[in-house]
């Protein structure tokens, strides 16, 4: 059996996303969610652009780098794609297809609440009381 290729685990992880659409670009594909950017695919490099504190994460894995398409972009070229680059890669799809929709919805950056799952803006202080 062939390994996928990164521009190939790519597509089908698109496919996956609610809303994603892809457009070719001569080069390689180019990711949207709606009207908004989301990721680039050329071959084996593929760039997303992440929240802050994802992208300053990312850029501490090995293959990764800061894209030259700016501030919360980041390029992933894995010399090889094993278990671990492919999990990273569709994680940072994801993610940056996250990122896409919480912009579209309006929201700068999604509030996750606490460890919980519960929102601290939902308890109110009770000292005043």
């Amino acid at each position: 059996m062939t390994a996928p290729t990164l521009a190939t685990l790519l597509a089908g992880g698109a496919a996956r996303l609610e809303g994603a659409s892809t457009v070719p670009t001569g080069q390689g594909t180019d990711l949207y969610l709606d009207d908004v950017l989301f990721a680039s695919i050329v071959v084996d490099v593929a760039e997303f652009r992440l929240r802050d504190e994802v992208g300053a994460a990312a850029l501490r894995t090995p293959n990764v780098s800061a894209s030259p398409r700016g501030p919360g972009w980041v390029r992933f070229a894995p010399r090889q794609l094993d278990g671990h680059a492919r999990d990273r890669a569709l994680a940072w799809l994801e993610s940056a297809w996250r990122r896409a929709d919480a912009e579209l919805s309006g929201v700068a950056e999604p509030d996750f609440g606490d460890a919980d799952g519960e929102d601290p803006a939902d308890f109110e202080d009770d000292e005043d009381d």
